[in-house]
């Protein structure tokens, strides 16, 4: 800095290796110390390679640093770096110290065993903590499990039994059933209560074709032959209490585990790295005193009196500012005579006379004439973890989302959406519909109920199929038509019944949300980092490309995407999205250049189009259309869930592991989300959702709907600038911005989580409190205005 300051080239430092050599010494630690022109080039170095060169990593993380101090790390060093700059405050070159990693390695291995462990430990005490609270919170469904229990043993075979009889006309006797089996008794009751008219209308069906049958069938009518399926009919089922209880159940407890497993293991890593980093921290400060004894030995043996020392707070001063880890620096002969900073406080000793202090003695002639005092600044690590800790709340948070999904879907799939399964079902077959069944492979009472029903179903079809072959007049013509209008056989046999809910596609598309924002936080930054072979444009437009590129994406696949879903199914098209998703961000990973930048999130884009809205157009197919806004909130809770757990979680990542790796974390996260998607959603043959009306055809063309002003209020008024706030203001804007004033990306991922974050409460809630007290008009204009405002208030008070 002293030749820089003079105007000098680094280059013309003559006694540099000296100087750097015994910078070395202080540290053994230390390998090698380079300094190098901005182009990588090595001008000075303490290794005997002199024609080496920075590696082109390490000068991207210098161009992507917001300060002038930089670290990085490869497979065999850890690296910390300072940029060097002129009197005009360009920078110039850098100094780049390299040190062996096999002593952090070890200590990190050894840190990462016993984080392992605590983390295990914690898991185990949890989950059994987790175990009593369910057995004591889902004690009545228990019971109610075990009378299922009950009614697969008296179901069991097709002769009418005494509790059968029982079962017909129970419904009406629910009160000390709901009492004995708790909150679903009511549901109890009435499952039995279609049990027993389903099996009535069953044998009553199969006397009637048995009667018009003169030689017996085949044997084997009651198995689930499935070659034999003409197709298949998706329906859904609404929402019932059910499901709302075990959400009123569990949740809160849920989240206390879930709070509770996370802060302990939390408060056990941040004993374990307290621990570890008192030893480093020790090694630190005596690398700081050397240094400043060092420089103040030199002044006295050259013979300035140490009264004298011309500059000393100065010096002291600017050192303090480029090693956070040192609160105080002075020197003393007996009494303080130069000193900066400030000491650390206690409550036992005044601040001049404190114990356990690290000192550094000055000499002259081997007699000692004074010392160096060096202070650590107790507040350093503090602030560190205050850091750890804002992204320990943030993983936290996103655990906690993450949970709450897991849990909403495993309770949907093991318990709830096979008794409303079974229930549907039987409810059919009670109202004499006997044209459908439904495959359950599981050993669950549920499971066995579901699968005799079915087998029912198929053995009225193969009577049914045998009496149509051997009528032999009118009557028994007119009869066998009879009774297939009454039980709706048909005569191409059986339909396959698939189920399809929200909680289908709603684990699929919080992980592809979450994975197409992870890199929110820093993809302008990113994009300005990398090579520009467009220099002909502005750079400010070369930033712009890749958002561009994902935008114009979404403006075009958005109109194919329900003609596509019509063509092949969503399951296939979801499918389909993932493939070139997942290349896509594997592309981000490996990209150098602005041109491969634009051309790969360009992908993402359209795969984001077409997930999103065939997961929307999903819910608007299989949900009744009474229940279509309470499934949409849920569905943008669902959605937004993952935004912001991906804009959360990307800036943390990307500050500890890098920019490229969340690309990787990207990737892993769409193809796990394409895994659910294969094995939750149903496959769709032929046949139409039950129930469903609206014509099925492909989308008008664009311009049609606009024909309504309403329509077109809403798109031009509402739709167009909320989403230009989102993704040019939010996603891009403030990005630059909060870059510029020195915010990291973990910073920048945490501030802009709170846009979706208030997404995730407000979707549900909006519709249930504006209900009776604002037209969706008001709504709509509303939140317009509301958004100006906030958007307005960056326009006067940047």
């Amino acid at each position: 800095r002293s030749v820089i300051s003079l105007g000098l080239p680094i280059a013309t430092v003559r006694n540099a290796s000296s100087v750097l050599a015994a910078a070395k010494e202080i540290d053994p630690a230390v390998s090698t110390i380079q300094v190098f022109h901005p182009t990588g080039i090595v001008v000075h170095t303490t290794s005997d390679d002199k024609r080496a060169t920075i590696p082109g990593e390490m000068l991207s993380i210098q161009a992507l640093s917001t300060g002038d101090r930089w670290s990085g790390e490869n497979a065999s060093a850890l690296m910390a770096g300072m940029t060097l700059r002129n009197l005009a405050g360009e920078p110039i070159g850098g100094v780049l110290v390299s040190a062996a990693k096999q002593n952090a390695r070890a200590k990190s291995r050894a840190m990462a065993i016993n984080v392992t462990i605590a983390a295990g430990v914690i898991f185990l005490v949890f989950s059994a903590f987790a175990l009593v609270i369910l057995r004591i919170r889902l004690s009545s469904a228990m019971r109610s499990l075990d009378k299922l229990e009950h009614l697969s043993q008296d179901f069991s075979d097709d002769a009418p039994s005494q509790s059968q009889s029982l079962a017909i006309g129970q419904h009406g006797q629910a009160g000390s059933i709901v009492v004995q089996f708790g909150f679903l008794g009511d549901e109890i009751v009435k499952l039995e209560s279609q049990l027993g008219q389903a099996f009535e209308k069953f044998r009553m069906a199969r006397q009637q074709l048995n009667g018009l049958i003169r030689e017996s069938p085949p044997l084997g009518g009651g198995a689930l032959e499935q070659e034999r399926i003409p197709g298949t009919v998706l329906a859904s089922v609404p929402e019932t209490t059910l499901s709302r209880f075990f959400s009123r159940r569990i949740t809160p407890w849920a989240l206390v585990i879930v709070l509770g497993s996370v802060l302990t293991l939390g408060i056990a890593v941040e004993q374990k790295v307290s621990t570890s980093f008192e030893a480093e921290l020790a090694a630190r400060i005596k690398v700081i005193g050397t240094v400043a004894n060092r420089n103040v030995q030199r002044a006295i043996n050259a013979g300035v009196p140490l009264t004298n020392l011309v500059g000393a707070d100065k010096y002291f001063g600017e050192l303090l500012g480029h090693v956070p880890e040192v609160s105080y620096l002075g020197i003393a002969t007996g009494r303080i005579i130069f000193e900066a900073g400030a000491r650390a406080r206690s409550a036992f000793a005044p601040d001049q006379s404190q114990k356990g202090l690290t000192t550094f003695p000055i000499t002259t002639k081997d007699e000692q004439i004074g010392y160096v005092i060096i202070d650590a600044n107790t507040d350093y690590f503090a602030k560190q973890f205050r850091e750890m800790l804002l992204d320990f709340a943030v993983a936290f948070l996103v655990i906690l989302l993450m949970a709450f999904q897991i849990m909403t879907v495993v309770m949907s799939r093991s318990l709830t959406a096979p008794f409303m399964r079974l229930q549907h079902l039987a409810g059919l077959q009670a109202a004499c519909d006997c044209s459908k069944f439904v495959a359950a492979s599981g050993a669950t009472a549920i499971d066995r109920l579901t699968r005799k029903l079915s087998q029912h179903t198929v053995e009225l079809h193969r009577l049914f199929t045998a009496a149509a072959l051997q009528r032999s007049d009118n009557q028994a013509a007119a009869a066998l038509s009879r009774i297939q209008d009454q039980f709706r056989l048909r005569r191409s046999g059986p339909v396959q019944l698939l189920f399809s809910d929200l909680n289908d596609v709603r684990l699929p598309l919080f992980l592809f949300a979450a994975a197409d924002e992870l890199p929110l936080a820093f993809f302008p930054i990113f994009t300005r980092a990398a090579e520009n072979p467009l220099t002909w444009l502005d750079p400010s437009v070369v930033i712009s490309l890749p958002l561009a590129g994902y935008l114009i994406a979404i403006i075009f696949g958005s109109p194919f995407t329900r003609p596509l879903a019509e063509r092949f199914g969503h399951r296939t098209l979801l499918l389909m999205a993932v493939v070139p998703t997942v290349l896509a961000f594997v592309g981000l990973y490996f990209s150098t250049n602005v041109i491969e930048v634009v051309v790969f999130r360009t992908i993402t884009g359209l795969g984001y189009a077409i997930v999103t809205l065939c997961c929307q157009d999903y819910v608007l197919d299989v949900v009744p259309r009474e229940n279509r806004n309470h499934a949409l909130g849920n569905f943008t809770a669902a959605m937004f869930s993952g935004l912001f757990a991906g804009s959360a979680l990307g800036g943390v990542l990307a500050d500890r592991l890098g920019q490229h790796a969340v690309f990787a974390v990207s990737a892993g996260l769409v193809f796990i989300s394409g895994y659910v998607t294969y094995r939750f959603l149903p496959v769709r043959n032929s046949g139409e959702f039950m129930g469903k009306t609206e014509d099925r055809a492909y989308l008008p063309p664009i311009w049609r709907p606009l024909q309504s002003r309403r329509f077109a209020a809403l798109v031009f008024g509402i739709a167009i600038p909320a989403n230009i706030t989102l993704n040019a203001f939010i996603s891009f804007l403030v990005v630059l911005e909060l870059n510029a004033i020195g915010a990291s990306a973990a910073d920048t991922g945490r501030i802009l989580m709170t846009y979706f974050l208030t997404i995730v409460f407000v979707a549900p809630a909006a519709p249930i409190f504006f209900a009776g007290r604002l037209s969706s008009a008001q709504v709509g204009l509303f939140g317009a205005v509301l958004s100006a405002i906030c958007v307005g208030v960056y326009v006067f008070w940047p």
